[in-house]
């Protein structure tokens, strides 16, 4: 599928992937309420398979016989369901409004794993923006009380919440650069479907092997209660995933990847009037600084 009569809408889809994924932030913290970790992550991911498998109706570009095109979608959809997992861990053991946020840091991962490959090392402008990255992620991590100025850099790692979300980070890094592979050998929308049926198979094998308990936590009591938000939940993810795709094919990633990061200030805004959490100038400062550190990481 050509979508490049169509490059200049790659900020569109980069803001509209933002919105979804701040949203589902907000919807998953509702479901972790009453639903498992492990269960909740599986449910969003059949559910997103639900609403994206139809898209092979329109799209069907599945090279299956590029070794390559297969090893990216085994790995990245293996990867990706582990930063869905983690995310989800985060969200229910911390606020939606620090766990959007931190996940600004995603991009800084990708400028570490393009390092670790190709050797290439950010310019100073690049350090910079690594360091305003650091200064907001102090700032999301300071408290109410008057403590030393070190303990809030470790709490932003010590904290299940942050680790979780760090975590994810990393995952959904790796998983863009992946991605955007498997997007050259195909096209957007035939590799998010690739993506949604390999992310549930992968989860539900690993979560089978983690933990047989794991068997009776996909079926709770409640679970019919909650299958208007579990839906809801896949189509948000779903919406999210494919337009994410779709950035990635017309632009560069750090360019998709820092727009989408706003999802942080989208978080922010959601945690305070939904779930009441506070500190929400000192959070928006944070997001900002943060924004501002990975604007001036795509100008390199």
């Amino acid at each position: 599928m050509d979508l490049g009569a169509y490059a200049h809408l790659w900020i569109l889809f980069s803001l509209l992937s933002a919105f979804f994924h701040a949203s589902r932030l907000a919807v998953t913290k509702h479901l972790s309420l009453t639903l498992s970790v492990r269960a909740l992550t599986l449910y969003v991911n059949l559910a997103s398979l639900l609403v994206t498998l139809p898209l092979i109706i329109w799209h069907h570009d599945f090279p299956f016989e590029d070794r390559l095109y297969l090893q990216v979608v085994l790995f990245g959809g293996l990867i990706s369901g582990l930063g869905g997992w983690a995310l989800n861990l985060a969200i229910q053991r911390s606020e939606v409004s620090l766990v959007g946020p931190i996940l600004t840091l995603t991009p800084a991962f990708v400028i570490i794993i393009e390092w670790l490959l190709i050797g290439a090392l950010p310019g100073a402008l690049g350090f910079l923006g690594i360091g305003l990255l650091v200064i907001g992620s102090y700032i999301l991590a300071l408290s109410h009380e008057q403590e030393d100025w070190h303990r809030p850099l470790l709490r932003l790692v010590s904290n299940p919440g942050s680790a979780y979300t760090l975590t994810a980070a990393a995952c959904f890094a790796t998983a863009s650069t992946l991605g955007r592979i498997g997007i050259e050998r195909s096209d957007p929308l035939s590799f998010a479907v690739m993506v949604a049926i390999v992310n549930p198979i992968v989860l539900f094998a690993l979560f089978s092997i983690q933990d047989r308990r794991f068997y009776r936590e996909v079926l709770p009591p409640q679970l019919a209660s909650q299958a208007r938000p579990l839906l809801l939940l896949g189509v948000l993810f779903a919406l999210m995933r494919i337009a994410d795709q779709i950035a990635l094919s017309m632009t560069l990633a750090s360019y998709a990847m820092a727009v989408k990061r706003t999802a942080g200030m989208f978080s922010v805004l959601i945690g305070r009037w939904w779930f009441g959490e506070g500190r929400t100038r000192a959070k928006l400062i944070g997001s900002a600084v943060m924004l501002i550190g990975l604007f001036l990481l795509t100008q390199l």
